[in-house]
């Protein structure tokens, strides 16, 4: 007992000697004058084309204590009103004073920040001034900004005008190229749909932007004349249900969305055919595919190496073909007679399985 008594002492001393070692620090130190923040802008609407140009200058006061000490600075950036809660945080450099950022560097602040793109958010930024474990906060300043996106979106449809329905996890990746997302699909008459950023219901979707809509979906300005806000997220589609081309242009001065017949309305041909190298583009000889319903036809073949074929609905060069949307090429969705060009297989030799699903307007070459 004796021998345990000795050890409880010497920690209890232990134990009040670095907490007076911490109080003496502290008195050392003092409490500090509260650190300050200004900007010299409150909006910023960045743009991609201005991404050298200067956005914001920030300025501080560090923070004084009763002896010189190293300060850490960093500035924290989150959304307005959350008290900071999962705020991002950017380290600077105390003695500077400070900090000019360009257009694309505080855009990326802003992306990185969690801020989606082409949404003017309300933020808030305050300077944390750390000595140790003791951490001095600034005053917040406040600011709107509208971020842009370093690459053009993606675009997924659904919705039961759609041929896919409204299951987020089969909704339909249009063929981007640049600004521009396009696909040959089916739509249905009186039907609604919208767009998702992802193959799943968050965090994006686009529909109208237009009064009475979310405005979380709020993004294309202009839109084809067969289209109507179906508010408060989705597009009513009134044309005559069949085949259309859907081009999406998302150059953030633009964001519009056309929807136009396509040249061939048939969605759910009789017979599908394929013709090209490996019948010598014989279309009189075309191999007919497995018909599977619903606009979905396969074929198994044997594929050379530098192969290229198309899709006829008939043995014949007639209105219904289709092959690469646009031109030559393996994107693996489909353009109809007029606008596409060759499917160029590019893989090796062997085996493979051809499913095209005319519906959708997509194509598949998988190794068997």
């Amino acid at each position: 007992m004796k021998h345990l008594f000795k050890i409880l002492t010497f920690a209890l001393i232990g134990f009040l000697i670095i907490a007076c070692e911490k109080d003496e620090d502290q008195a050392i130190l003092g409490d500090g004058t509260k650190p300050s923040l200004s900007a010299d802008a409150t909006t910023l609407v960045l743009l991609k084309d201005d991404e050298a140009n200067k956005a914001v200058k920030f300025s501080w006061v560090n923070p004084v204590f009763d002896t010189p000490v190293s300060l850490s600075n960093s500035l924290e950036f989150a959304k307005a009103g959350l008290n900071f809660q999962g705020a991002h945080s950017v380290d600077i450099t105390a003695k500077d004073l400070s900090g000019t950022y360009t257009v694309g560097d505080f855009n990326k602040i802003m992306l990185d920040s969690g801020f989606l793109p082409g949404v003017a958010t309300a933020i808030e930024i305050r300077m944390k001034s750390s000595v140790g474990n003791v951490a001095l906060y600034s005053n917040s300043v406040t600011m709107t900004v509208t971020p842009y996106l370093t690459a053009f979106p993606s675009f997924y449809l659904v919705g039961d005008a759609s041929a896919v329905g409204w299951d987020a996890g089969t909704s339909q990746l249009l063929y981007k190229k640049d600004n521009f997302s396009t696909i040959y699909t089916y739509l249905e008459n009186g039907k609604t749909f919208r767009f998702l950023g992802q193959q799943g219901w968050d965090p994006l979707n686009y529909s109208l932007d237009t009064a009475g809509m979310n405005a979380g979906n709020k993004y294309f300005k202009t839109w084809s004349t067969n289209l109507v806000a179906s508010t408060p997220e989705n597009i009513q589609f009134n044309g005559v249900t069949g085949m259309y081309k859907v081009v999406i242009d998302a150059d953030a001065a633009v964001k519009s969305i056309t929807v136009s017949a396509s040249p061939v309305n048939s969605w759910n041909p009789t017979n599908v055919y394929l013709v090209g190298t490996v019948n010598g583009w014989n279309a009189a000889t075309a191999i007919p595919m497995t018909s599977l319903g619903n606009g979905k036809f396969e074929y198994t073949v044997a594929l050379p190496a530098a192969s290229e074929f198309k899709f006829l609905g008939q043995q014949s060069w007639g209105d219904l073909d289709w092959g690469n949307i646009t031109a030559d090429g393996n994107t693996g969705y489909l353009g109809p007679k007029g606008s596409n060009g060759n499917i160029k297989f590019d893989g090796t030799g062997g085996n493979y399985k051809i499913s095209v699903n005319v519906k959708l307007g997509t194509y598949k070459i998988q190794p068997l």
